[in-house]
């Protein structure tokens, strides 16, 4: 870096004195007038004015005054910027946050792969078990199936995670709630569109990482023009103008008791006698009071070390690195290098005196695998940094903005310059021989229709009678060209920003559905940039919160976040998070929008189907991403499939039993079928036998005719009998 001390030095001479050169070499650079960093800063300082309605009316002077007068209209800011960014603005509101996060460390990929391999080992086993199953040998003793998807390779890729990952994941929806990350992003999103830039500074505060939006009219940086990620910047300063009393909250830790009288007493001082001893440090605030500028700078600084190289038994060309001591010894196997790597240093100057926070960096955030590389504790992207200059929504609006103001600004000015027609009287004309003033010829030109004149009687020669003129003071047809250009400039500025006229709602009487949404789909398409570019900048916020876990939740954490919908669940941060390193990665937004409104949709029809229940339609509704409503679709769906198999099971068992049942009374039919006769059988038998035995006692005596009736009545009582039974 030019002019700035030497950065490859010992740490032991990286003292508080090099760090104010550091810092005061970058407060140079960007106070200069002329730097591009001071432009760039006026440049994003104006956009915000040109989006707040606030304009410069010296730019508009050659309208308003020529020849030393005044004309009578007034110039007035028509927004045509702002619309447009709000109308973004709320489109990302309705975006999911929808992130995911996955360990990227080689060692996590190993273990990924030995679970891949695990699996499908177990999903040959499963079928090996069911061929043999099918020849009567049965190898589930225990009788259970293990349950592997149909589909490893994709379940591995969008679908497994391992508990670190979700202990992660669980630990970002904590910060995103807590500290309310949506409405920072939103914010950020404003910040991108007016200024081209989107910035953050994520640290470590009060034991968890917290994200802090920067605003950017304060900042400064140096980035080169091969990257639009200002944590790949040399360097960035930002400016704050804080109250006394503000900077002793902040930084009284790290001030000492001498500094903090002096601070307390800056608000005694003459301000003109401290912007004459320190310039551009000290000013008034919007109600009066003092504000103390507070320039805090981080800049990529080097660093000799070294690491051990240990050999990886899963892959040979992909070696583990890790950073070692200079009193390091070797083991056998391992190979150990000296380099060069990135070491981010910090530096606090407060009103022009006091420096504080001149230290390395805390927690510098370093790859498991090569630990050479370190970014700034500031996150974000500039948009087309390519040139050197970020380009934003507001830059390309700018003109088109001012010159719908000078249109509409000749449209006021044309209707106050409006009248009716009128007439240009020569006085000379008037007849004076009739006694007649102008109240009297105004008199006669309202009631009669004519002006008596006497040509000879005033003297007037031929050529010059009749010299009277009408003039036409109403809207001209220079008003329509004028409205005409107003609407053209109103399609160009949708043209230019992609936000036209039919993604604002307003659609032309005879306009057809089918162009209606052709331009619709086109303006999303211009716009998608601007929504990567912020998916880009909040994707490295949540990565860095991820990865700053390591540090901050190295012994664990267990705590409990609440929604906005009241509910609340209980996490728990393992201490092995610390061994891996994160990525985060966002989902297509505006996709995952118009995919969720599907699933709502298909939830829907489902419900009227009896697929699934009210209260699942209404989860989804209240769902704030897609994969949220899919798993509730989905659940819902199985437990509907469940259901269903448990009715069909039932009604099968049903249907069983009453097969079973009618079987049952069948068969009884043909046993008391049976039984009857036997019965009958049984009864001829009797009766046979009961004649033979009644013949042989008729041929004896008379008493063996009582004897005979007696034996019949005791025959037909046990043949009763036996029927009944």
């Amino acid at each position: 870096m030019k002019n700035y001390p030497s950065q490859l030095i010992p740490d032991s001479k990286k003292d508080k004195k090099w760090c104010e050169q550091m810092l005061d070499a970058i407060v140079n650079q960007t106070d200069h007038v002329d730097s591009p960093e001071n432009r760039y800063k006026i440049k994003d300082i104006r956009n915000y004015d040109i989006y707040n309605g606030e304009f410069n009316r010296d730019d508009y002077k050659y309208l308003t005054e020529q020849y030393g007068y005044n004309y009578p209209a007034r110039l007035v800011n028509y927004p045509i910027v702002q619309p447009k960014i709000d109308l973004l603005l709320g489109e990302d509101l309705h975006r999911p946050l929808d992130s995911k996060v996955v360990t990227i460390n080689q060692e996590a990929i190993n273990r990924k792969e030995d679970q891949k391999v695990t699996m499908v080992m177990n999903k040959l086993l499963e079928e090996i078990k069911g061929e043999l199953k099918e020849v009567g040998v049965d190898m589930n003793s225990e009788g259970q199936e293990m349950q592997l998807p149909d589909d490893i390779d994709t379940f591995m890729r969008y679908n497994y995670r391992e508990s670190i990952e979700e202990s992660v994941q669980d630990g970002l929806e904590f910060l995103i709630n807590k500290y309310k990350l949506k409405n920072k992003f939103k914010e950020g999103f404003r910040d991108l569109l007016i200024t081209g830039k989107e910035c953050y500074r994520v640290e470590i505060k009060d034991s968890d990482p917290q994200v802090r939006r920067v605003d950017p009219r304060s900042l400064t940086y140096d980035l080169s023009n091969e990257t639009d990620d200002l944590g790949e910047a040399n360097w960035i300063s930002e400016e704050r103008w804080l109250s006394p009393n503000d900077i002793i909250d902040e930084f009284g830790e790290q001030l000492e008791d001498k500094q903090i009288e002096l601070i307390e007493s800056i608000s005694k001082q003459n301000q003109s006698e401290l912007r004459t001893e320190h310039r551009n440090w000290y000013m008034n605030g919007d109600a009066g009071e003092l504000r103390v500028k507070v320039v805090h700078a981080e800049w990529r600084s080097l660093r000799k070390i070294q690491y051990k190289i240990s050999p990886n038994k899963h892959d040979d060309n992909k070696p583990f690195r890790k950073m070692v001591s200079d009193k390091y010894r070797k083991r056998k196997g391992e190979k150990v290098r000296k380099v060069v790597v990135d070491d981010i240093w910090q530096a606090t100057k407060i009103g022009g005196k006091i420096m504080v926070n001149c230290q390395r960096v805390p927690n510098q955030i370093r790859s498991v695998d090569d630990p050479s590389a370190a970014n700034l504790s500031y996150v974000g992207v500039v948009r087309n940094h390519t040139t050197g200059s970020s380009v934003s929504m507001v830059d390309l609006l700018k003109n088109v903005q001012m010159l719908y103001n000078i249109v509409m600004y000749h449209i006021e000015l044309s209707m106050a310059r409006s009248g009716g027609k009128a007439v240009v009287y020569d006085v000379a004309q008037m007849p004076a021989n009739l006694g007649m003033n102008m109240q009297d010829v105004m008199y006669h030109i309202k009631n009669d229709g004519i002006i008596p004149i006497n040509s000879k009687d005033e003297g007037l020669q031929a050529q010059t009678f009749n010299q009277f003129q009408q003039i036409d003071f109403t809207l001209s047809s220079s008003v329509q060209q004028l409205i005409n250009l107003k609407i053209m400039l109103e399609d160009m500025a949708g043209q230019v920003s992609g936000v036209t006229k039919q993604r604002e709602g307003q659609v032309e009487q005879y306009e057809q559905v089918g162009n209606q949404q052709r331009a619709v789909v086109q303006s999303a398409t211009i716009t998608r940039s601007w929504f990567w570019s912020h998916d880009m900048a909040k994707q490295d916020v949540l990565m860095r919160c991820a990865n700053l876990m390591k540090a901050c939740w190295s012994e664990g954490k267990k705590t409990a976040t609440v929604f906005g919908d009241g509910t609340y669940k209980f996490i728990s941060i393992l201490p092995d998070v610390a061994l891996n390193d994160y990525g985060v990665f966002l989902g297509d937004g505006g996709k995952d929008e118009q995919m969720k409104a599907a699933v709502t949709q298909l939830a829907q029809s489902a419900l009227q189907g009896g697929q699934i229940d009210m209260l699942d339609v209404i989860r989804i509704f209240k769902s704030d991403t897609l994969t949220e409503a899919e798993n509730i679709l989905e659940r819902g769906l199985e437990a509907a499939k469940e259901m269903q198999a448990q009715q069909q099971q039932a009604m099968q068992q049903q249907a069983q039993a009453e097969a079973e049942a009618k079987a049952q009374e069948q068969q009884i039919e043909v046993q008391m079928n049976q039984l009857d006769n036997d019965t009958r059988i049984k009864v001829a038998e009797i009766q046979h036998q009961s004649k033979l035995e009644t013949a042989e006692i008729l041929s004896d005596d008379a008493y063996g005719t009582k004897r005979a009736d007696a034996a019949l009545n005791q025959m037909e009582g046990q043949l009763k009998g036996q029927i009944k039974n």
